[in-house]
C-alpha cells in the first residue's frame, strides 16, 4: 500500500514533502562533527608548539636572521639584599667590524688599522679568520671613539658594551670575576672565583644582547634596519646575598680613607647572623685579573677568610671555656707582677710593664692582661682547650660559599708543653683564626651563649647551637665593656651608643711590621646591632689602630641606620 512516501535509486525514502530521512541528518551531524574536531585539534596543536616550544624552534629561526655580536653577558647578577648589583654594571663603547658590509678588504684593513691604532698585517689577518661579525676593541676610549664617528667607515661600527664590573664595584672579593675573554667569545663565560666561581652553574646561561643587523634569507641586510640592539628575553636567575649595600660602601671607604694597605672588615647582623660586609684589601681590578698576578700583597686573597695569628681576642675564646667548666670563678682574683715565669720562660705580661697588681678576671679582660690568662689557661688540659675550640667555630671551615675560604689552625694537643699552653692561651703560636671566624663568636657572646654559623646567601639554612651559658655570657659581655670603657679598647667606645669588645695584638716574626692588629666587638651596648671585627695585617697594634677603626666604622654604621 502507497503509504505517500517513495523510495529514491540510492534507497533512501523521501518523504511526501521532500525532506530527508532522520538517518541522513544524523550522518550529516557526524561527518560534521568529525571535522569540526579535526580542526579543533590542529588549532590546539599549533597554540602548544607556539607557545611550549616556541623557545625551541622559533627563537633559534629568528636568530638565524641576523648578523650580531653579544654586547652582554649571558650571566645572572650578584645582589645586595636589597636587590642593587654588588658589582655595578656600567656601559663602555667597543668597535665591531661586520664583514658583510665590507667592499674592499684591503682598504678596510687598511684605513681602520690607522684609526684604532693597529698594525695593519695583524688586523688583515684577524678580518680573514671572520666571516660573521666581531669585536675589535672594547672599552674604547672616548677621543678614540670620537675620531671614529668622525669619520665613518662602512663595515665598522660603534656599539655600546655592558662591563659587568664597573668602577663603582663593591666586595670584589666575595663576588669575585670572570674569564676576561667572555665578553669576545660567550664559551668563556665562566667565573673563576668567589660567587661568580661558587655559584658558575645557575648564574651562567641564556643568551647575551646582541648589536647587529637583521638580514634576509639570502643574506642580505634587510633595508633600512641599520644596526640595532635586541634581547632573547632569556635571562638566568639572580644571585642574592645578604649584602647591605650602603654598608659595604661605609666599610670600604673608611679602610681606603685610613691608607690600610691589607687587612680586612667583616661585620655582621647580631640578630641573624647575616654577613652584612665583608671588606678585604688590597683590591683588585676585576676586569683585568691579569695585570694583578705580579702585584705586591696579594690582592687576590680575600683576608675575611684567610686564617691570621688572632692575638689578644684569643682570651675570651680560653676564658669562656675556664669559667663554663669551672676551672676559674667569676670572683677570682688574680696577681700581675708584669711577668709570669713557665718552666724556665719567663713571660711578660704584655700591657703593663710593672704589672698590674690585684685584678679581677674582668680587669684582666680589659687590661689584656698576660699573666692572668695564662695562669687561667694552664689550669685546663690542652686536649680541653683544642676540643673547645673547635666547638666554638675555628679550626674548621664555615661553610661559606666562597673557594678560598680558610680553616685555620688548631695545635696538636698531644705535643703541646706548658709553654705552648701559655702562648695559646694569649693567642699566639701554633694558632690562627680567620675573621669571620672571630667575628661569629663574639656574636655568641651578644647572644647568650648561641652560636650560629654565617649566612652570605639570602634564605640560607643556619647551623645554631649553645656553647656556653647565659651566665657566662653576661660575665664576657661586662668584661668587655669594660675594656671599651677603660681598658686597652678605650679608643673603640662609640659616643652616644657605646661598644664592647677586645683588642689583639699578634706579634709576628719578619716583615717589614711585626704585628697584625685587631678588634673585635659589638654596638650599640643597649640592643645590640652589629658585630664588627677589624684586622689590619702587619701595620700596627690592637689598641692604636684596630679600635679608633673600629669606631670610626660603627660611628657611620649607627648615623645611616
Amino acid at each position: 500500500m502507497n503509504t505517500g512516501g517513495k523510495f529514491r535509486s540510492d534507497g533512501i525514502k523521501d518523504n511526501s514533502d521532500g525532506t530527508i530521512t532522520g538517518f541522513r541528518i544524523r550522518q550529516a551531524h557526524f561527518v560534521f562533527g568529525c571535522l569540526f574536531l579535526f580542526f579543533l585539534g590542529l588549532l590546539i596543536r599549533y597554540q602548544i608548539i607556539d607557545s611550549v616550544a616556541g623557545t625551541k624552534y622559533i627563537r633559534p629561526a629568528f636568530l638565524q636572521r641576523r648578523e650580531s655580536v653579544p654586547v652582554s653577558l649571558a650571566r645572572g647578577r650578584i645582589l645586595d639584599r636589597n636587590g642593587i648589583p654588588l658589582h655595578c654594571p656600567c656601559w663602555h663603547p667597543a668597535l665591531a667590524v661586520f664583514p658583510s658590509k665590507i667592499d674592499d678588504k684591503g682598504r678596510f684593513a687598511e684605513e681602520v688599522a690607522a684609526l684604532v691604532g693597529m698594525d695593519e698585517t695583524k688586523f688583515r689577518e684577524i678580518l680573514d679568520s671572520h666571516t660573521g661579525p666581531f669585536k675589535i676593541l672594547r672599552e674604547v676610549p672616548a677621543h678614540q671613539m670620537e675620531k671614529v664617528m668622525s669619520h665613518p667607515i662602512p663595515g665598522l661600527a660603534v656599539i655600546p658594551e655592558e662591563i659587568r664590573y664597573g668602577p663603582e664595584s663593591l666586595a670584589r672579593h666575595v663576588v669575585g670575576h670572570i674569564r676576561p675573554n667572555a665578553y669576545l667569545n660567550p664559551k668563556d663565560n665562566a667565573g673563576e672565583s668567589g660567587l661568580e666561581s661558587w655559584y658558575q652553574s645557575g648564574l651562567a646561561g641564556g643568551t647575551p644582547a646582541w648589536a647587529g643587523t637583521l638580514v634576509t634569507g639570502e643574506g642580505s641586510e634587510i633595508p633600512g634596519t641599520g644596526i640595532r640592539i635586541g634581547s632573547s628575553g632569556d635571562y638566568p636567575k639572580d644571585l642574592l646575598t645578604t649584602i647591605d649595600v650602603t654598608i659595604q660602601y661605609s666599610v670600604e671607604r673608611i679602610l681606603d680613607e685610613e691608607a690600610i694597605q691589607r687587612g680586612s672588615v667583616v661585620v655582621l647582623d647580631v640578630k641573624s647572623g647575616e654577613i652584612l660586609a665583608m671588606a678585604s684589601r688590597p683590591q683588585y681590578d676585576q676586569n683585568h685579573p691579569g695585570e694583578c698576578f705580579q702585584l705586591p700583597d696579594a690582592p687576590f686573597v680575600n683576608r675575611g677568610i684567610s686564617d691570621f695569628t688572632p692575638g689578644s681576642i684569643w682570651k675570651v675564646v680560653v676564658l669562656a671555656l675556664a669559667l663554663e667548666k669551672g676551672y676559674v670563678a667569676p670572683d677570682e682574683v688574680f696577681e700581675c707582677q708584669g711577668r709570669i715565669a713557665v718552666g724556665s720562660t719567663v713571660v711578660n705580661c704584655g700591657s703593663s710593664r710593672e704589672g698590674h697588681g690585684t685584678v679581677t678576671l674582668k680587669q684582666a679582660v680589659a687590661q689584656s692582661c698576660n699573666c692572668t690568662l695564662i695562669e687561667v689557661g694552664l689550669r685546663i688540659p690542652p686536649q680541653e682547650l683544642v676540643n673547645w675550640a673547635l666547638e666554638c667555630g675555628f679550626g674548621k671551615r664555615l661553610r661559606i660559599p666562597l673557594p678560598q675560604e680558610s680553616t685555620g689552625v688548631l695545635p696538636d694537643p698531644h705535643s703541646m708543653m706548658a709553654g705552648d699552653v701559655a702562648n695559646y692561651s694569649i693567642g699566639q703560636g701554633y694558632l690562627t683564626a680567620t675573621p669571620v671566624q672571630a667575628a661569629c663568636f663574639y656574636r655568641s657572646v651578644v647572644c647568650g651563649g648561641k652560636w650560629a654559623s654565617p649566612v652570605l646567601i639570602a634564605d640560607s639554612s643556619v647551623n645554631e647551637r649553645i656553647i656556653f651559658s647565659e651566665s657566662v655570657s653576661r660575665f664576657l659581655q661586662e668584661a668587655l665593656l669594660l675594656s671599651a670603657q677603660e681598658g686597652t679598647g678605650e679608643a673603640a667606645w662609640v659616643h652616644g651608643f657605646g661598644s664592647a669588645g677586645k683588642t689583639g695584638t699578634a706579634e709576628m716574626n719578619g716583615g717589614l711590621s711585626p704585628n697584625h692588629a685587631w678588634f673585635v666587638g659589638w654596638t650599640p651596648v643597649l640592643a645590640p646591632k652589629y658585630v664588627i671585627c677589624v684586622f689590619c695585617e702587619r701595620a700596627g697594634d690592637g689598641p692604636t689602630l684596630a679600635a679608633p677603626l673600629f669606631k670610626k666604622i660603627a660611628q657611620q654604621l649607627l648615623q645611616s641606620r
